[in-house]
């Protein structure tokens, strides 16, 4: 717990209040898209209001593990911890637990502003906040995967691509079946399938080795 404690305290900087700012205004001006059609339609209107607010929390999600589990790799930093017997296991829930929690801390301000004015059901929200750990799960995995440093710089785009994709394959089976739950429930499955494949791929070698 330790070290997610002083991984927040590097994240949450002026560039973090700079980002929660950002998301803010996003939102704010989100907030005034007509909502014609029924109260169907609007409750579908709505959600995707709320996944725009996962993409910026995509965004910054990313930006702050670059900034952490990037440094960290290049460092060798994380190859010390496992060196001092830090399990795998243990680095992958300090990462996930500093960067989900950093970046909840950010998107907060816009999330709150929308529950409050779309009158956001529980379920909705919970939604959110499991799909977003699963995006932060993502996310950490990716940068431990990743070997060539490089790479990283385009992270964000190639998030953006995959939340819109995910995003695109849920209306399309929300309009198939009628039922917001399965437009919820289709992007969690997606993003649990992406996760098991990537972890299986993860290993101490790839964890360990960077380069540019």
């Amino acid at each position: 717990m330790k070290l997610v404690i002083n991984d927040l305290r590097k994240l949450l900087d002026k560039n973090a209040l700079l980002m929660a700012l950002m998301a803010l205004f996003c939102s704010f001006m989100a907030l005034f898209l007509g909502d014609g059609g029924g109260p169907e339609t609007n409750i579908v209107t709505d959600i995707i209001k709320i996944d725009g607010i996962l993409i910026l929390f995509v965004i910054f999600g990313a930006e702050l593990a670059k900034n952490t589990i990037g440094a960290d790799k290049i460092s060798k930093r994380i190859e010390f911890l496992l060196a001092n017997g830090l399990s795998i296991g243990k680095i992958l829930i300090n990462y996930l637990l500093s960067i989900y929690l950093g970046t909840l801390i950010i998107v907060l301000p816009s999330l709150i502003l929308n529950i409050f004015k779309l009158g956001i059901i529980p379920g909705v929200l919970l939604n959110f906040l499991l799909t977003s750990l699963l995006y932060t799960t993502i996310i950490v995995l990716l940068i431990l995967h990743t070997t060539n440093m490089n790479k990283i710089n385009s992270l964000q785009i190639r998030l953006i691509g995959l939340s819109i994709g995910i995003m695109m394959i849920s209306l399309v089976v929300y309009k198939l079946t009628n039922m917001i739950e399965l437009y919820l429930i289709s992007k969690i499955l997606i993003l649990s399938l992406i996760i098991v494949f990537l972890y299986k791929k993860t290993n101490i070698e790839r964890i360990v080795v960077s380069y540019y």
